[in-house]
């Protein structure tokens, strides 16, 4: 299983300056188009306004990793580079991962154009700490 919650607030720049968002209709149609050619069938991906603020939400637990979380990973690496303001985070917990780390959430960090993998101190272990692990 690989489970996936994220969201992220889309911005141009980090400054707080209203005038500095010149592209941001640009850069949020190109991320528009990246996500539909994603053709989400495993859960929700879904970019919107919200009061004058582009926010990007994703959700959804397939089988396996795969290649689909590759590509939201690379979803949010892309939205970091272009639109170097945003901000965010995405959860993620794989039981088949092959770093040791099948029983804890691994959290993504968005921030000032880079995204970074942090350890989760909140659901991890995932068991447990969420649930009692299995025991035939």
């Amino acid at each position: 299983m690989y489970e996936y919650h994220g969201w992220a607030t889309i911005r141009e720049s980090f400054l707080n300056e209203d005038d500095v968002e010149d592209n941001i209709h640009e850069i949020v149609s190109d991320i528009g188009d990246r996500i539909q050619a994603l053709n989400c069938g495993h859960g929700l991906l879904d970019l919107r306004a919200v009061n004058g603020e582009f926010h990007l939400s994703v959700s959804g637990i397939p089988n396996h990793k795969g290649s689909w979380g590759e590509e939201i990973h690379a979803l949010f690496a892309y939205i970091a580079e272009v639109a170097v303001g945003s901000y965010g985070l995405l959860y993620v917990l794989d039981d088949e991962d092959e770093n040791g780390e099948d029983n804890e959430f691994q959290a993504y960090v968005m921030a000032r154009g880079k995204v970074e993998k942090k350890r989760d101190i909140f659901l991890s272990p995932f068991f447990p700490t969420v649930e009692d692990e299995y025991v035939p």
